[in-house]
């Protein structure tokens, strides 16, 4: 389940658990029906667990917002989940923090 939080020029999408192709519907709801240029910052203080779909799906969400103008944080990452998300140079497409 995902929790989304809009402000004004933000959105903050706290990402559950286990983030994998289960949940590739209800993520790409998040994002679907709101503005590519709007910022977003993906949560990932809950995650434990992602797979190579999730990293599709943070691909295709950056198609989505612009490729390179996306304006996409995957914020609260673990030394684990940071160290993967570097593994895959997900550093030139997103904001890691």
């Amino acid at each position: 389940m995902f929790v989304v939080e809009e402000f004004n020029d933000r959105v903050v999408v706290r990402l559950p658990e286990e983030f994998n192709f289960k949940y590739h519907k209800e993520f790409r709801e998040c994002y679907r029906h709101r503005s590519p240029t709007l910022t977003y910052e993906l949560d990932f203080r809950a995650v434990a667990h992602f797979d190579s779909a999730a990293l599709g799906m943070l691909l295709l969400m950056r198609s989505h917002c612009g490729d390179k103008k996306a304006a996409i944080h995957l914020i609260n990452c673990s030394p684990r989940i940071k160290k993967m998300l570097d593994t895959v140079s997900f550093g030139l497409y997103f904001h890691i923090e």
